[in-house]
């Protein structure tokens, strides 16, 4: 079995400066779910990177080993460098519910366009997301405050490690002008894309040749068949539901993590992006920069609102 890349998935305990773990290597393992505290409420983070600026903080909030939906959520951001720890910011955290989720069971899109709604359940139905804010690199505290439709009010506190630039490619940078697989290198789509069905749209040109053609471009890096953090999410599923709208305008590419038939062998275009967690979500316009990301489990209309505005008139 694969050694897994972190899924960006960390739990941690009601009042605890709890891991919050960076993978110093590619082929790290997915950190460790904590054993849960009987009662009491729990952040599962979504977001391993976290740079100075601003930052896409996703989670979802567990209690009773139940994935809590609908909660108005908060998140208090405080510099804890002395003693007595300092506000720093606070942002809304609204819950984004996921759009291929009906009435609790997923929905898996297919290649045709036809929805297929699955016969198991999921409570994996929505991500609370927050736009936080760091000024420097190094630890900060964070507390999530969580009012249920009960009234309850109860709060998590952790701590979090802010690097100085990201690993990753950042924002308004230049995207690697990769030579990924496409449907034409393989005699079976199945090699280049676990998702049940593989589907052809998503592999169709190399994110090199779209940006030459100045072609704009989501690209998902995930690989659905591994997918097994209960936040993970159907990624690739919500970058389909886009295609039908945005297919003639924009190129959709999809990235499986690592090479078939190769233990702990990354591709190729994902050590070029230097990812160290996985799924990721790249928006990147026909001049080759990056306009937007997304680590982790993400909702259509975050996706749908970068895509409008990076194909919105200057």
């Amino acid at each position: 079995m694969h050694q897994r890349l972190g899924v960006g998935l960390v739990v941690l305990m009601t009042l605890v400066a709890a891991c919050f773990t960076h993978l110093q290597e590619r082929s790290a393992a997915a950190a460790e779910q904590s054993q849960p505290v009987t009662g009491t409420l729990q952040v599962l983070i979504t977001t391993s990177e976290l740079v100075v600026g601003q930052n896409r903080l996703a989670f979802g909030l567990l209690k009773h080993n139940k994935l809590l939906a609908d909660a108005d959520v908060a998140v208090r951001v405080y510099d804890i460098r002395d003693e007595d720890a300092k506000l720093a910011t606070e942002a809304p955290a609204p819950y984004r519910k996921l759009e291929v989720v009906e009435n609790g069971r997923p929905v898996h899109i297919h290649p045709d366009g036809t929805r297929h709604v699955h016969s198991g359940t999921t409570d994996v139905r929505g991500i609370y997301v927050a736009q936080v804010t760091f000024g420097r690199p190094g630890a900060w505290g964070v507390e999530v405050l969580a009012r249920r439709a009960d009234g309850d009010l109860e709060a998590t506190r952790f701590s979090v490690d802010v690097l100085a630039v990201s690993p990753t490619p950042a924002l308004g940078t230049a995207a690697p002008r990769s030579r990924n697989l496409i449907a034409g290198d393989v005699l079976d789509l199945r090699q280049i894309d676990s998702s049940e069905p593989a589907d052809p749209r998503l592999h169709q040109i190399r994110i090199a040749d779209a940006i030459a053609q100045g072609k704009p471009q989501m690209i998902v890096f995930a690989s659905p068949r591994l997918c097994t953090s209960r936040v993970c999410g159907p990624v690739v599923d919500v970058v389909r539901t886009l295609i039908p709208t945005y297919g003639d305008r924009v190129v959709f590419v999809h990235q499986e993590i690592w090479q078939r038939d190769a233990s702990q062998q990354f591709t190729p275009t994902v050590q070029e992006w230097n990812l160290r967690s996985e799924p990721w979500i790249f928006v990147v316009d026909g001049t080759g920069t990056i306009r937007a990301k997304f680590e982790g489990l993400t909702t259509r209309r975050e996706l749908e609102a970068a895509v409008a505005q990076m194909l919105r008139p200057e």
